[in-house]
This record gives C-alpha cells, sequence and structure tokens, in this order.
C-alpha cells in the first residue's frame, strides 16, 4: 500500500521528486544512494560494467557529462500500488563529454521517455527506462 502524505502526494512520489530536481537536474550523483538499494535493478539503460545502484548513478553521470545543462520536467505521473509511472521529456545541450562515443556537437536536444520505479519500503528496487533513441541519435545528428 502507498503512503500518502497530507497533501495528496505519495512519499514514493516525493523521493522522485527529489531525484529529478537533486540528481538529473542538479547534478547530485549521490543523491541515488539515499533513493535505491544497493542492488536496484534497471531496465533500458546501458550498465557499462556496472551493477545494481552503481550502474544508476554512473548512467546519471554520463548525461550529465554529456549535456551539462540537462533540465528533465515529469510531465505526467501514474501511481498504481507499489509502482510510479513517470512521462518524462529531457532538455540539454550535448556540449560536454561524449555521448557513448558521439563526440559533443553542441546540439540542442529535447527527447520524451517513460520510466517505471517499483519501490519497496520507500526505495527504488527496480526501474524500466524508455525512450526514443532514434529520436536523440536524429537530434544529435548521426542519421543525417
Amino acid at each position: 500500500m502507498t503512503t500518502t502524505e497530507p497533501t495528496g502526494i505519495s512519499a514514493n512520489r516525493r523521493l522522485l521528486e527529489h531525484y529529478y530536481e537533486e540528481c538529473l537536474n542538479k547534478g547530485d550523483l549521490d543523491a541515488v544512494y539515499a533513493k535505491a538499494i544497493p542492488d536496484h535493478i534497471s531496465h533500458g539503460t546501458r550498465a557499462d560494467g556496472f551493477d545494481g545502484v552503481e550502474h544508476l548513478r554512473e548512467w546519471v553521470r554520463i548525461q550529465r557529462d554529456s549535456f551539462p545543462d540537462l533540465h528533465v520536467v515529469v510531465e505526467d505521473w501514474i501511481e498504481e500500488g507499489d509502482k510510479i509511472v513517470q512521462r518524462f521529456t529531457a532538455r540539454g545541450t550535448h556540449s560536454g563529454a561524449d555521448y557513448y562515443g558521439i563526440p559533443a556537437s553542441g546540439r540542442k536536444i529535447e527527447i520524451s521517455g517513460i520510466v517505471i520505479d517499483h519501490f519497496v519500503d520507500g526505495k527504488i528496487v527496480e526501474s524500466w527506462f524508455s525512450m526514443d533513441g532514434m529520436e536523440l541519435a536524429q537530434q544529435l545528428g548521426m542519421l543525417g
């Protein structure tokens, strides 16, 4: 059962709101440790040799290093039991590090996606990420 605070927003959603703001938008990579369990399972992101919460932290680091002005806005929240679905829009400029081998282009991106997070005892235990990789590649100039 989901714990709901007086404002009608669950504790799990508040945790995710904090994660988006502190970790993704501001770049506090250590914020991920307070949100996810050590054995966190990520689906739909590249592992790059990392497992568990370290994988999640590394994935966020790559995003922030490649898109230093990254800003993610959650457009929709859907909560059912111990899962929360977020439809988001990510915006940024590829002005930092290479993005999975793609040199910084200075191009602006705007990409939408969906995340489903599964919670147990107030921590994220598993996440499913889905973004249109072809759309991102096109925006980065990789598709002609």
